[in-house]
Order: structure tokens, then C-alpha cells, then sequence
């Protein structure tokens, strides 16, 4: 600019004229150009959940299927109340037709909507971690999934204990609690929501088990295959099949909601070593595409 500017201190003749217009059209080029190159920001690569923590939050049509799930568990508890042989839990071996009652909610991405989350991760170009988690989950600001507190409610009126089952660790119960009761939504006792201890004895099948030896189970409501099922963290293909063996309780027992930003589908695919390093599970995942 400096070399310009000398160039153009010229005077003022006719002949001159036309090389000042060029100086001054010049000058005005460079300072436009510099001024776009100093306000261009750098390009921020997208997470690889973007869109599917975008369309949890703000598509009409993930609102649509909760509702729409829930709806249809409503009118399937009032099924299962006049049924006495109707139960939901593979594991209710016993006598059950007397028993009171129950369902079982998973927790997270089934009543509580934990996108927010998830959109810290991508924010901060980042995974998973417990301790984030954790500081999240303290806040207890998760909203209530669309359509979740309506059927909560309808399952309290017709006296239906509701059981909350999450894989949450245990120290955590005093945010979840917080985060329930701020949503108004039925926490009578701490032996209603269930978590995870660490010990074998708080997986979801033994919670299962546990809630059938003493209610009749009428629905199992969740987002991920093992809070229906045991033995599902395996692969793809048999997560499929154990989809297909259990067909007639889809829709009936079995209410489940969808879940693209997180779930044991995704660490499937990278046979559920976290320990792997993120772009070496991004490429196993992009291998498995089917095309």
C-alpha cells in the first residue's frame, strides 16, 4: 500500500488524470480485498451427529413419532388392564395374573430428552465422556420428551405404578430426581427409579426381573434394543435378528422410540471398543454402508 500510495501522488494534469482514476480504483480493490480476508472466518468442520441431534430437536416429525408412540402405548396399557395374561417382560415367569400393574420407561432419550447434550459435544467438536455427562446431568434442565407426561399421567390415573429404568450411575440420582420433579412428573418413592450401581445387579434384565417377581408388567418402553431384551450388545446383524424373533411385541408390549444421535446400534459398529480412537471408529462405521 505504501508503494501505491507514493505512485499515486502525482499532480493533477490531463494527461495524468486517467492514471490517478487507476490509482484510486486500485487503492479501493486491495482495501475490499484485505477487508474480506481479515472477516473470513475459519472453517469449522460439522460432528458427525449434527443432523441427527437437529432433527431430535427441531423436526416437526420427531415430535410426531414420540406422540404418536405414546399415544399408542395409552391405548395399549388400557388393553393390557383388562388382560390379565398380558405382560410385557420376557422374564415374568411367575404367577402374575394377580400381580399389580407396572411399566417400565427407560430414561434417557425416553422421558428425558437429553439432546441438549449431545449439542454441547458437537459444539465443542468433542465425545462422550462420563464426567461431562455427569456436569450436564447436575444442571438437571432436560426437558420431557413430546407426549411422555401425558401418558405418565394417564398410567398414574388408572393406578399403574411407573417404574423409571436407566443405565445412569447411581450418582446421579439426586440431579435425576431433580430433573423429574421439575418436569412434574411421578417420583412417590426412590425405589421407582432404578440405576445403575455398577454391580450386575442393577443391569436392565435384572431390574426386570426384579420389577416382574412383583407386578404385572404391561409395557417396556425405551429407545435402545436392551431395554427389552437381554444379551443385545453383540452385532449388527444379530441385534437384527433379535428384532425379528420378537416381532409380535413391537407396537403392542413394546413401544420404542427412535434414537439416531446415540445407542448401542452406533457402538455396534465398532464392536464397542470406546477405547478406539474417534476417527478409527468413524471409519469402521463408514464401512459398514451399505450401497
Amino acid at each position: 500500500m505504501a508503494m501505491l500510495n507514493d505512485r499515486c501522488r502525482i499532480r493533477l494534469t490531463p494527461t495524468s488524470s486517467m492514471t490517478f482514476l487507476y490509482c484510486l480504483l486500485l487503492a479501493a480493490t486491495v482495501t475490499m480485498l484485505l477487508s474480506g480476508c481479515s472477516s473470513q472466518q475459519a472453517r469449522v468442520d460439522s460432528h458427525e451427529t449434527l443432523n441427527a441431534a437437529l432433527w431430535t430437536q427441531t423436526s416437526a416429525e420427531y415430535a410426531a413419532t414420540t406422540i404418536q408412540a405414546y399415544q399408542l402405548a395409552a391405548a395399549n396399557m388400557d388393553q393390557a388392564l383388562a388382560d390379565r395374561q398380558w405382560t410385557a417382560a420376557l422374564e415374568q415367569d411367575n404367577d402374575y395374573a394377580d400381580l399389580p400393574p407396572a411399566i417400565m420407561l427407560d430414561l434417557d432419550q425416553t422421558v428425558l430428552d437429553t439432546s441438549r447434550y449431545n449439542a454441547r459435544i458437537i459444539l465443542e467438536y468433542g465425545s462422550h465422556a462420563r464426567e461431562h455427562f455427569a456436569e450436564w446431568c447436575r444442571q438437571s434442565t432436560a426437558p420431557v420428551i413430546p407426549g411422555t407426561k401425558d401418558f405418565i399421567d394417564h398410567a398414574t390415573r388408572q393406578g399403574v405404578t411407573v417404574f423409571y429404568v436407566s443405565a445412569r450411575k447411581e450418582a446421579l440420582r439426586d440431579c435425576t430426581t431433580r430433573n423429574l420433579q421439575a418436569l412434574g412428573l411421578p417420583l412417590p418413592a426412590q425405589d421407582r427409579l432404578l440405576l445403575n450401581d455398577g454391580s450386575a445387579s442393577t443391569s436392565k434384565t435384572q431390574q426386570r426381573a426384579r420389577i416382574a417377581a412383583q407386578y404385572r408388567v404391561l409395557l417396556l418402553i425405551g429407545d435402545n434394543l436392551n431395554d427389552f431384551v437381554s444379551d443385545s450388545k453383540t452385532d449388527p446383524d444379530t441385534r437384527r435378528a433379535l428384532v425379528d424373533v420378537h416381532a409380535g411385541r413391537w407396537g403392542r408390549q413394546w413401544i420404542i422410540l427412535p434414537n439416531p444421535m446415540y445407542g448401542n446400534w452406533e457402538a455396534s459398529l465398532y464392536e464397542y471398543d470406546y477405547s478406539l480412537p474417534r476417527d478409527e471408529r468413524l471409519n469402521r462405521m463408514l464401512q459398514q454402508l451399505q450401497q
